[in-house]
């Protein structure tokens, strides 16, 4: 028996918990967990990646009752100040409809507790400090495991102290940390790696506010009649930061929001941050939504300083031990990446275990996965550089545009079919997202230098047209299917999506108009030709792109098929049987609708 223990009991612990329980029923389960119930919590928005993997868990119809739909991200961009006082303050992007795949915005409180409620009765849980793992010798480095139960002498042992005041050593063939920022093995294994940039955040819960001051903001939007424009994420900038207010649903039935501001302190100039200082910030460069913020109650406060960090090494090379979620590296919260990439890193992990088991663990399998980690990390990078134009409404606008074409063009269409578990596909990410040194001089928004030009105005009317939405244009928001599809069509649209924004961006230019342009438009209408042909070359012939997948059993995934990494092996040819839980049973009760399902 697979014997994997599960250090810390935190949403990442126990999102680990039901994933294996499910993919892994076999495998004897221990969570050991200190039990501090007052740490902050953070993390109330989820994209699609996040709820495909949560609805794999049985949580459909949990998240369909108990939370609020999420209609997409909206963003809004503040226009210079005008002398009339009805004139627009911003420029609002928003999702042009419905999208084929939900999202929620979730109360995390209650939604932890629901978590806690489903962990499998067979986990064994042991509250107590897991002080330290002594782990079995590694064999000499080898292409492919050779042993059942992966490449180790013998089972790692967790040292615990119990609340009790008890030893105890847990043996264990696998180690899962997610001790969060306690960060138990990157300490142990001295792991800590200085990040590039640094982050502050503050957040706070609200309730009994009036939401009709956040919805009468004098604005600029394309209008839609979808869905209500309050059930998003909304996002405001302004110099090195941005806020996030978020509305969810309250046990009272009241409003309620988590509002926060995450910054770079080197570029905004903020230390630490409290509510006092919001409000200043707020009245200085958001006075509506100081607004909001004062016609509400404070529920609780939380707040993290210079709170950014890394690991040197996130998987172990022979399936010892693995790091998870914050005991390894943080996230920005910008695009609710945290615990989209527990969606992504919980079917790593269990995929490298699975192996490891069938004696298929290999080296050159878990560094590709490792590389997969570090192109997320580089993609952070990025959004790092974000915060040095946050307050520029055109190269942000634009900015978004090209990551949003990018998550649903390509990103979550690749995570649904199961390919980033592919040795092959994650090498490719790899490539695609190369991390570069903190000081080089880069440029991170798209079309930089034609965007250098469509910038440079101050008049508020030029700016609104200079920032158009296009999302309706360019987005394929009815992507819903997760059975094998060709990557390399994926990638074919997504040029041509981009070299059809940058031909857009150069019309809204007039570069007709200016001689001294002429060089800067012939030379980007080249670039966008030559990636024309290659979306009509990759649409024509998609294996060129595909042919970068692994086919060897050592480096392709652990499920099959891939995409039934959100299928437990029961559902494949029939619907799951309800799941024992410690909840009363129309809280476990599992979704009739299995979103993979073709």
């Amino acid at each position: 028996m697979t014997r994997i223990a599960i250090l810390g009991g935190g949403l990442s612990g126990k999102l680990a918990a039901l994933y294996l329980a499910r993919h892994l029923p076999e495998a004897s389960l221990t969570m050991i967990d200190p039990g501090a119930r007052d740490l902050p919590v953070v993390g109330e928005s989820t994209v699609e990646v996040t709820c495909q993997f949560l609805y794999s868990l049985g949580l459909g119809a949990y998240l369909e009752e108990n939370h609020l739909h999420k209609y997409g991200l909206t963003y809004y961009f503040r226009l210079p100040d005008q002398a009339d006082p009805n004139a627009p303050q911003y420029i609002r992007h928003e999702s042009p409809g419905v999208k084929r795949l939900n999202a929620f915005n979730l109360n995390r409180h209650a939604f932890d507790e629901e978590l806690e409620r489903r962990l499998p009765p067979h986990l064994t849980r042991i509250t107590g400090k897991a002080e330290t793992v002594e782990f079995a010798s590694a064999m000499d480095t080898m292409d492919v495991g050779t042993m059942r139960g992966g490449s180790t002498q013998g089972p790692q042992i967790v040292k615990v102290t119990t609340a009790e005041g008890d030893m105890l050593d847990i043996p264990a063939d696998h180690v899962i940390d997610c001790s969060g920022r306690a960060r138990l093995l990157t300490k142990q294994l001295e792991l800590a790696k200085t990040p590039p940039f640094q982050r502050c955040a503050y957040w706070f819960r609200l309730a009994g506010f009036d939401r009709d001051i956040l919805m009468r903001m004098p604005q600029v939007k394309d209008a839609q009649n979808s869905f209500d424009s309050y059930y998003v994420t909304h996002h405001f900038y302004g110099k090195g930061y941005w806020i996030w207010i978020i509305p969810m649903k309250s046990g009272t039935g009241e409003d309620m929001v988590s509002i926060g501001i995450t910054y770079r302190p080197d570029v905004s100039g903020e230390k630490a941050m409290n509510m006092d200082r919001l409000i200043e910030v707020l009245r200085r460069d958001h006075p509506r939504l100081a607004e909001l913020v004062l016609s509400g109650r404070k529920v609780d406060e939380s707040r993290y300083y210079n709170y950014m960090y890394e690991a040197s090494q996130y998987y172990d090379r022979n399936g010892r031990w693995f790091l998870l979620g914050d005991s390894g590296f943080t996230f920005d919260p910008a695009n609710s990446a945290g615990i989209a990439y527990l969606s992504v890193q919980i079917p790593q992990i269990t995929s490298m275990i699975r192996k490891s088991r069938a004696g298929q663990l290999s080296t050159g399998y878990v560094d590709a996965l490792e590389g997969h980690v570090m192109a997320q990390l580089a993609l952070q990078d990025d959004w790092s550089r974000w915060y040095e134009y946050m307050d520029d409404p055109i190269k942000m606008a634009w900015t978004l545009k090209v990551l949003q074409l990018g998550y649903f063009s390509f990103s979550m269409p690749t995570y649904m079919t199961g390919y980033f578990l592919n040795a092959g596909a994650a090498r490719q990410a790899s490539r695609v997202l190369r991390r570069f040194d903190a000081d080089a001089d880069r440029k991170v928004y798209p079309f930089d230098k034609i965007l250098d030009h469509l910038a440079d105005t101050t008049d508020p009317q030029e700016i609104i047209r200079r920032a158009p939405s296009l999302y309706g244009k360019v987005l394929p928001f009815n992507y819903f299917r997760p059975e094998d599809i060709r990557r390399g069509r994926l990638m074919g649209r997504y040029l041509y999506k981009v070299a059809w924004l940058r031909n857009h961006t150069l019309k809204l230019l007039k570069w007709w108009k200016d001689p001294a342009l002429y060089p800067l438009a012939a030379g980007q209408y080249a670039r966008s030709t030559v990636q024309m042909l290659g979306a009509a070359l990759l649409m024509l012939r998609p294996q060129l792109w595909d042919r970068s997948l692994s086919k060897s059993p050592d480096l392709v995934s652990a499920f099959e098929p891939a995409e039934s990494f959100l299928r437990p092996p029961e559902t494949v040819d029939g619907p799951m049987p309800r799941m024992a839980a410690k909840a009363e049973p129309d809280e476990t009760s599992e979704p009739d609708f299995h979103p993979t399902m073709a």
